[in-house]
Formats: structure tokens, C-alpha cells, sequence
């Protein structure tokens, strides 16, 4: 199969291109200078769907984004562009040029009240004007009638592009103090096995809505913990220079949902490979750094 990737060079982008090929499927990258989705127009529509009509993609994943949380409270206009207009657009082009859709979001798009995690059936409620970009981007991919996979995800992480554990590791190594959310639960995520888990939900082609995190929960502060706790386990001493204080202490300028927790509902129901427990995904993680010399 031959699969096209916006946002290529980002984080999620790079370890799916690399698993992409691992899994023997061809990939060709969209990067800006063939699609910018910050400029959704005809021209920008239309060269994207020849791209995919030339080099024969029957798939397309759009992991680009804008992923700037508290950056779209001030830039909200920007953030529609991409995360909803833009998405429209791909969805346009991928349709046009007989391509499925694997189009990435977010566990944001829920306000984290309930007591539970919430499954696909859950009905999303946008927090800040980030999630809600993010969940107008799904609308619109559904309402274009492209065959599509809307994976919603987060807490991720990897080796390229700006994420928690990278800026997290990078200020540790230099003794920065860090102040980190104690309360707010998510579930990390690594990248790589969530490229082989896209790569197998694609493959079985069988479309729709589907939460894909790794397994169990903790808090930002408690991941900070465990990163610092398997780091020293490998021989890497990391010194704890961070301590954990409220959501609210934080004072961050876009609100978040007190818990990003994802029921991965629809990959059982599909009997689907899910991804393993969070901690276990970290230790991989580590041990692959370690091996590249990055750790």
C-alpha cells in the first residue's frame, strides 16, 4: 500500500513513516511546500489530490496540526485554519483521489468531568479553543463522505519534535527546576507503538471513530516520576529538579480536562491489538534512546 503523510517531520509523523516502511508499505511525505494547511484554498486542494492521484495513495494519514494549546486561545483563527479548514481540505483532496483517510485528534475534545474514561460513544465537550478546533476538524472530515479513521490520542511523546518527555529530559540534564500538574491524569503514549497500532487499524480497514492511548493512568507529575525512576534503572541518573503543583497554580491560559483518559472501546470491539500498559511503553521508550546514544 502506498500511503501519504502530512506532517512527516513531527514527531508522530517521523516514527509512522519509519514503521510505515518497516511494515513494507511505500511512503510518500506531504510536507508545507506541497500542502500548507494554513492556507486551505483550491490551489492548496487541488495539488494535494493530483500528488495522491500521480503516486497512487490509497491512504492518507494527516498528523499536521496546530498543536499549541495555550497559543490558539490568541491565535484561534490559526488553529481553525489548520485543525478544521485544513482538515476539510485533505479530506476533499483524499476523497477526490479515491484515498482512505486516517485523520488524527485529540483526547481534548472532552471536558474530563465524568469519573470514567470516555469511549467513542461519549459526546465530546470542548474545553478551550484548541480541542474545539480540533473537533470541528473531525465534523468536517465525517461530513465530507471521505471512507475516513478519526483516531483520537494523546499524551504523546517520541524522539523528534517538541513533547513532554523531550523537554522534560533536555531541562532535567541541565538542572532547570520544572514545576508539573499533579492532578490533571492522562495516559502517555509513545509514538512508535502507536504508529504500529494506526498501521494495523488502516490495514484491517474498517472505518470510524477510535480512541487509541496506552494502557493504565497517571499524572503528568507521576509520569516525571517514572521517567527519572526506569531512566536511573538503565544507568542514567536524571536529578529530580521538578516538583508537582495544581492545575490551577499553573495558571495555564487555555483550559484542559482534569482527566484525558481514553476507553479504547471500538479496538476491542474490532478485536484489535491495543496498546500496552503506559509504563512498560516508557521503558521501551528509554531503552531506545539509550541504545541511540540520546539518553
Amino acid at each position: 500500500m502506498r500511503v501519504a503523510v502530512l506532517g512527516p517531520q513531527g514527531s508522530l509523523g517521523v516514527h509512522l513513516c519509519e514503521e510505515l516502511r518497516h511494515a513494507g508499505h511505500d511512503v510518500d511525505p506531504i510536507d508545507r511546500s506541497i500542502c500548507d494547511l494554513r492556507n486551505p484554498d483550491r490551489e492548496n486542494l487541488y495539488r494535494l489530490r493530483d500528488r495522491l492521484t500521480e503516486h497512487d495513495c490509497q491512504l492518507v494519514v494527516n498528523c499536521a496540526a496546530y498543536t499549541d494549546v495555550d497559543g490558539a486561545e490568541q491565535n484561534t483563527d490559526e488553529a481553525f485554519q489548520i485543525n478544521a479548514l485544513g482538515a476539510e481540505m485533505v479530506a476533499r483532496a483524499a476523497g477526490e483521489a479515491s484515498a482512505a483517510l486516517c485523520h488524527i485528534s485529540t483526547d481534548f475534545v472532552f471536558d474530563g468531568t465524568q469519573s470514567r474514561a470516555y469511549d467513542e460513544f461519549d459526546e465530546p465537550r470542548p474545553l478551550s479553543a484548541y480541542a474545539r478546533s480540533k473537533l470541528a476538524g473531525e465534523r468536517l472530515v465525517q461530513k465530507s463522505g471521505v471512507r475516513s479513521f478519526i483516531v483520537r490520542v494523546g499524551g504523546l511523546y517520541g524522539r523528534r519534535g517538541r513533547n513532554f518527555v523531550s523537554t522534560l529530559v533536555a531541562r532535567l540534564k541541565v538542572n532547570q527546576p520544572l514545576r508539573i500538574d499533579k492532578q490533571r491524569l492522562t495516559a502517555p503514549t509513545w509514538n512508535r507503538l502507536l504508529s504500529r497500532q494506526l498501521i494495523t487499524l488502516c490495514e484491517r480497514g474498517e472505518h470510524g471513530v477510535y480512541h487509541a492511548t496506552c494502557l493504565g493512568e497517571t499524572t503528568w507529575y507521576g509520569f516525571a516520576q517514572a521517567l527519572c525512576e526506569e531512566a536511573a534503572a538503565l544507568g542514567c541518573e536524571l536529578p529530580q529538579t521538578f516538583i508537582g503543583v495544581t492545575t490551577d497554580e499553573l495558571a495555564a491560559p487555555a483550559a484542559r480536562p482534569a482527566s484525558s483518559l481514553l476507553d479504547c472501546r471500538m479496538l476491542r470491539l474490532r478485536g484489535l491489538m491495543r496498546l500496552p500498559p503506559w509504563r512498560d511503553a516508557l521503558k521501551g521508550y528509554l531503552t531506545e534512546l539509550l541504545i541511540q546514544g540520546e539518553l
